[in-house]
């Protein structure tokens, strides 16, 4: 039986991006669980959100698979300078996290507008989701602080609606 070695010098920031996506990854779990009839969720990255495909195990409709989902996506990361940095790696980070949320409203036919009831509806459950992201990221213990940025409202558009939040956090 051969043992593993160690590596007695592993790549420097190893031990920081690991807690650093546990970290993401938890406080994803936080939101997505939090946020009720939604088809997925998911930790996204890059300048703007992309629609995923659900996984086998999301609880998706058919209908529903790209329209209905939270994420998560690292909008920006800057290193901060603690007292006694001495070193060329900084102890401390500030996230920028996006929370967004879109859902599915019909798409009438022949170009007719939606309803002033479903829009109102549509709204309504946007203002909930708003509501429900934000208690649920102040909340998350993932993070020792976190600083709650704007909510921006999107749609109705395109058969969906929704918003997204942004969030800042020290690691």
């Amino acid at each position: 039986m051969s043992e593993t070695p160690v590596d007695p010098d592993p790549p420097l920031g190893t031990a920081g991006a690991e807690a650093l996506n546990e970290a993401l990854v938890a406080f994803t779990g936080c939101i997505g669980e939090a946020v009720p009839d939604i088809c997925s969720y998911g930790l996204t990255i890059g300048d703007s959100y992309v629609p995923f495909d659900p996984d086998e195990t999301d609880p998706c409709d058919e209908d529903e698979a790209i329209c209905s989902q939270v994420w998560v996506r690292v909008g920006d990361v800057t290193p901060s300078p603690s007292q006694g940095w001495d070193s060329d790696c900084a102890t401390v980070m500030n996230l920028t996290l996006e929370v967004g949320v879109l859902r599915c409203i019909e798409i009438q036919g022949k170009g007719e507008a939606p309803t002033a009831s479903e829009v109102l509806l549509a709204a309504m459950q946007s203002m909930s989701d708003m509501n429900v992201i934000y208690c649920a990221a102040m909340s998350c213990e993932v993070w020792s602080a976190i600083d709650a940025g704007t909510w921006v409202p999107l749609g109705p558009d395109g058969g969906q609606y929704g918003g997204i939040w942004t969030f800042t956090v020290e690691v």
